[in-house]
């Protein structure tokens, strides 16, 4: 499959982006990473803060390649799509960012205390991780919508 296999099945939708709403993404990506990082925080919001980031970077490379996500598995399909945009973000990244999707799903609707601060922790690794991976992509392939 590729992209447009995925436009043609209504999963994405056409998208023009902008410098702004790309720094706006990483931005918020990046504030994001900053509040997992406060201590104290429950692990749980720790643990959604730095999923949120993730799914941030993974919209802004979609963004750059012209598609938004439909609504049916938003989530899901912002983070697969980073199998089509960024070559460095491997099979084993995206199994892991779906594990914490799924971690983060439990602590929003079911129980924040299920989260430990060590998967908190490791979220917020995998975020930064996937940041720089991703300034990477846009600096080497799209460095016209960097600022």
């Amino acid at each position: 499959m590729s992209l447009e296999d995925w436009l043609n099945n209504r999963w994405l939708h056409r998208h023009d982006t902008s410098p702004e709403e790309i720094q706006a993404l990483l931005h918020s990506a990046e504030e994001d990473i900053r509040s997992a990082e406060i201590k104290g925080i429950a692990a749980g919001w720790r643990l959604n803060m730095a999923y949120t980031a993730t799914l941030r970077y993974a919209r802004a490379t979609l963004y750059v390649c012209g598609y938004r996500p439909g609504r049916e598995r938003e989530h899901e399909r912002t983070i697969d799509s980073l199998s089509y945009t960024v070559n460095s973000v491997d099979a084993d990244t995206i199994k892991l960012l779906h594990k914490i999707r799924k971690m983060r799903h439990t602590a929003t609707y079911d129980s924040v205390d299920m989260i430990s601060d060590a998967e908190a922790d490791a979220a917020m690794q995998v975020a930064i991780e996937l940041g720089k991976k991703i300034t990477d992509w846009l600096k080497d392939n799209h460095c016209n919508l960097l600022k």
